[in-house]
């Protein structure tokens, strides 16, 4: 059963077509865009997470983002 998002599609959309954008304009390639949106995670996790909770909510994402590259190669 897929996951409900309290976000709208259009919402994600919207906002992940803006980072990207930032990207290519700044002509980051894979590692480089890699890089920076690992970092732009790391402190969202450190910034708004209380601190007892970053690890599970680290790995929580690991996990969605491992099963996320999964199933599109099944």
């Amino acid at each position: 059963m897929p996951i409900q998002s309290k976000y709208s599609t259009a919402q994600i959309e919207t906002i992940m077509n803006l980072l990207l954008d930032t990207l290519r304009k700044q002509d980051a390639n894979t590692e480089l865009s890699l890089m920076c949106l690992g970092n732009t995670i790391s402190h969202i996790i450190q910034t708004h997470v209380p601190a007892a909770q970053q690890q599970d909510v680290a790995k929580s994402f690991a996990q969605v983002l491992v099963d996320s590259i999964s199933a599109k190669s099944h």
